[in-house]
């Protein structure tokens, strides 16, 4: 039995379907039936064939069925950020605020809106988005919208203080940064040997993937144990993983994914498709979505997101807002902001096994010399043109909205 089905709990090993089927079963007694869903999920992709999962998704969603026919009870929000140190009231200096929290309902949230604009949110209840702010007192009122439309409200005030003009040296060109107490993450994904004799195997994924490994791990602050490998996986490998992350990580976390593999895009579905290595290529049930992709992603509550794909038709999973010519915002503000970003190979067109990109992707991180580096400054001044002047593939860089994306970037910060 593969050693990654069983894991150890309280000194002894178990399988690991048992400990995500329980974990649903907690849930769902906390009436947290999102959370419980993506646990037998889990369960479901370590182990198809474990019965108990299925008759507990069966109990789960009847349950689910009667509760949302019958709710009456508005939801209830619980503010994360700002956080308030007396009362519901904030002072800040910014003129934005990011507002987070989380909006729970027996029957799943529908929608969540800052002073009547709506924001993302997740089906398990977190939100967040940022309002602007006028000088003096601001009124924020939340409003959490249940499936059945019932709806829960929390207001407070945030004072904007007009910070005094701090006059800084001409010959600094350092901005300080708070770091955080969160974790980097590292999820390096290598399809490279395929079973299906009709999709040419692959020389390079896995090696990338650890060339990759080896710089984070010798100049960045990502530490050996939050390096997850894999290499050669199957579509229920990568799926499962990401859900696995959704538990893992803290809001405080950053999270780096790397993808190196065959990527399709289906012209008349307009649909863009990783390839695992159990893909058949004449069955598109066996091919990871990017939505799949996206939607999991979505799920995981990181600080920042950084997915860097090195395959065909990468450009498909999102929808960019182009490249600011404008310098970069201070690095704190971008530090404080969540962000879902994606930094890709090619737009929607082949490019080759042997990669120019991860050729200047590597170069870029090993010779930067400062302190902090972001996605976008070294998408900009190290890949962008060295790539497309060296090959016909154009990389590009843009925002996950669909995935959370508020503002700021993901920040390599150096050890």
């Amino acid at each position: 039995m593969n050693k990654r089905s069983k894991i150890y709990n309280n000194g002894t090993l178990v399988d690991r379907w048992k400990i995500f089927k329980l974990m649903g079963d907690a849930y769902t007694g906390l009436q947290q039936y999102e959370k419980a869903r993506d646990n037998y999920n889990i369960a479901l992709l370590t182990n198809p064939d474990y019965e108990p999962t299925k008759d507990a998704i069966v109990k789960l969603e009847t349950i689910i069925g009667t509760t949302v026919s019958t709710d009456k009870t508005a939801p209830t929000i619980k503010l994360l950020e700002p956080s308030p140190k007396r009362g519901l009231k904030v002072t800040t200096a910014s003129a934005n605020v990011l507002i987070k929290g989380i909006a729970n309902d027996i029957s799943g949230i529908k929608e969540v809106s800052i002073n009547s604009k709506i924001v993302y949110a997740q089906k398990s209840g977190d939100f967040w988005g940022e309002i602007p702010l006028t000088e003096g007192m601001n009124q924020v009122t939340i409003t959490a919208t249940d499936l059945v439309g019932n709806k829960g409200i929390q207001i407070f005030e945030v004072e904007r203080m007009v910070a005094k003009p701090i006059i800084a040296s001409t010959n600094e060109v350092i901005i300080p940064v708070s770091e955080k107490i969160g974790k980097n993450i590292c999820l390096l994904i290598g399809a490279q040997n395929y079973s299906d004799v009709n999709i040419p195997s692959l020389s390079n994924p896995i090696a990338d993937a650890v060339k990759l490994k080896m710089i984070l791990k010798s100049t960045y602050n990502f530490s050996d144990e939050n390096v997850i490998q894999l290499f050669n996986p199957g579509t229920d490998d990568v799926k499962r993983q990401l859900l696995e992350l959704t538990n893992q990580l803290q809001p405080e976390d950053n999270l780096l994914i790397f993808y190196a593999g065959h990527g399709i895009w289906v012209e008349k579905e307009k649909k863009g498709y990783w390839l695992m290595t159990d893909a058949k290529r004449n069955d598109v049930n066996t091919w990871l979505p990017n939505k799949t992709v996206l939607d999991l992603v979505a799920k995981i509550p990181s600080r920042h997101t950084l997915l860097i794909t090195d395959a065909c038709f990468s450009g498909s999973v999102f929808k960019t807002r182009g490249l600011n010519d404008a310098a970069p915002k201070a690095i704190q503000e971008m530090e404080e902001k969540i962000s879902r970003i994606a930094i890709t190979s090619g737009n929607d067109t082949e490019v080759p096994d042997e990669s120019v990109f991860m050729k200047y992707l590597i170069k870029a991180l090993s010779t930067n010399k400062d302190k902090y580096l972001t996605a976008q400054k070294m998408f900009i001044n190290q890949i962008l043109e060295a790539v497309m002047t060296e090959s016909k593939t154009e990389p590009r860089y843009g925002t996950l909205e669909l995935a959370g994306h508020v503002g700021g970037d993901f920040i390599f910060i150096k050890k």
